[in-house]
C-alpha cells in the first residue's frame, strides 16, 4: 500500500498485521480520488473508520487542509501512528471512539467537515446510520461531500437528508457519494417534458443545491405517455446536470415525498392568474400536510404546455419550439401520432 499522488506520492502504508482492518485496495482508493479531484484541495476532512489512515493521508498529500482520523480500535489507532510518521505535524489529529460519539465531540468544537470518509465493516451495514448521526450533529459544511464504501450487493443507502449524487460500483465493492445541500423538488405529471419544464428546473438549479424532478399522479389527468417513457425523456433533457438532480416516480402526494427526504421546498411555473389561484390552492395544501413551502417562477413562455404539445404532435405539426431538441426523436416513434 502506497500514496498514489501529491507531495507524500510513493510513501509506504503499512498494512495491517490481521484480518482486524479491512483497508481500501489502492484500486478503490485510485478511483475515489479520481471522482474527487475537485473536492480535496484545502478541505477539512473527517476519515470515519480511519483504520490505516490510507484515504486521509491520500487526501492530506493531495492538499487537504486538515484530516480528523478516527477510530475506536487500539490496534488501529497504534496502526495510524505508525502510518502518519512522514504527514506534516498539525495538519492532523486523532481521535479514539465511536463514530457517533466522535462527530459529536467534533460538532460542539464548531468544525465542519467538507469531506467525509465512510469505511465502515461491511458487515456491519452501518452506511444509513452514520448519514443520520452526521446530520443530526451537523458536522458537513454547506456543500460537503459524503462518500461511503460498501458491498455491492447490500443495496442503496436509504437517506433522507443529503442528496444522493452518484454511485460508483467496482466488482463487489460500491461507494456511494452523498452532498449536504439545499433541496428542492419540481413537481408534475411531465406528460411530456416541455421548454416550460426545463426553464424551471434550471431556475431550480440556480438556487438550490440539488433537485428533485418528482413524476406524480394525477387522477384528473389521462396521461399519452407511460411512465417509464416520461422518465427517461426527463433524464434525456436533465443529462447534463444528473450529479444535482434525481427523477423519481412517486404514487403519492407530493407534499409526503418532500417530508420524507427533508425537501422543504417546491417549484411550480404559473403561466397566468387561472394557474396562480389554483396553485395556491396546491401550496396552501402542501404546507398543512407536510410543512413545504411553494415558490412560484412565472413561466418565460405562457403559450408552452405538456397539453399544447400533445395537441401539436396529434395535428402533425412541428414542436422542436416546444421541447427539447434531444426528445424530437422519442416523440416521432410513437405511432398514436401517426394515425
Amino acid at each position: 500500500m502506497r500514496v498514489i499522488a501529491g507531495k507524500y506520492r510513493g510513501r509506504k502504508i503499512n498494512p495491517p498485521k490481521d484480518n482486524s482492518v479491512r483497508p481500501t485496495s489502492d484500486k478503490i482508493k485510485e478511483a475515489l480520488f479520481d471522482v474527487l479531484q475537485n473536492e480535496v484541495s484545502d478541505a477539512v476532512v473527517i476519515d470515519l473508520f480511519a483504520g490505516t489512515g490510507a484515504l486521509g493521508i491520500e487526501a492530506l498529500s493531495r492538499g487537504a487542509k486538515k484530516v480528523y482520523f478516527c477510530d475506536k480500535d487500539a490496534r488501529s489507532i497504534a496502526l495510524l501512528q505508525s502510518n502518519l510518521t512522514f504527514v506534516e505535524k498539525g495538519s492532523y489529529e486523532i481521535l479514539k471512539g465511536d463514530y457517533a460519539d466522535i462527530l459529536l465531540r467534533l460538532s460542539s468544537r464548531g468544525i465542519k467537515a467538507d469531506l467525509m470518509f465512510c469505511d465502515p465493516p461491511f458487515a456491519d451495514r452501518e452506511g444509513g446510520k452514520i448519514l443520520s448521526a452526521a446530520a443530526k450533529c451537523e458536522i458537513m459544511a454547506e456543500g460537503g461531500l459524503i462518500t461511503v464504501e460498501r458491498h455491492s450487493y447490500d443495496g442503496e443507502i436509504a437517506e433522507d437528508v443529503f442528496f444522493p449524487e452518484q454511485t460508483k460500483r467496482y466488482g463487489n465493492v460500491s461507494l456511494d457519494f452523498f452532498r449536504n445541500c439545499t433541496k428542492c423538488a419540481l413537481t408534475g405529471t411531465f406528460d411530456p417534458f416541455t421548454n416550460g419544464h426545463l426553464f424551471l428546473a434550471e431556475e431550480a438549479l440556480k438556487q438550490f443545491g440539488s433537485l428533485y424532478v418528482l413524476v406524480l399522479v394525477n387522477e384528473a389527468k389521462t396521461t399519452a405517455f407511460p411512465v417509464e417513457k416520461r422518465l427517461k425523456m426527463i433524464q434525456t433533457v436533465l443529462k447534463r446536470y444528473k450529479k444535482r438532480v434525481k427523477i423519481v416516480f412517486y404514487d403519492g402526494y407530493a407534499a409526503d415525498y418532500c417530508k420524507e427526504h427533508g425537501i422543504k421546498y417546491i417549484i411550480r411555473g404559473v403561466r397566468n392568474e387561472k394557474d396562480l389561484a389554483y396553485e395556491r390552492e396546491m401550496a396552501d395544501y402542501n404546507f398543512r400536510r407536510g410543512g413545504t413551502e411553494t415558490l412560484f417562477i412565472p413561466a418565460v413562455r405562457p403559450e408552452i404546455s405538456s397539453t399544447a404539445v400533445k395537441e401539436k404532435l396529434f395535428k402533425g405539426e412541428e414542436v422542436g419550439d416546444f421541447v427539447a431538441e434531444e426528445l424530437l426523436p422519442m416523440l416521432a416513434k410513437e405511432e398514436k401520432w401517426k394515425t
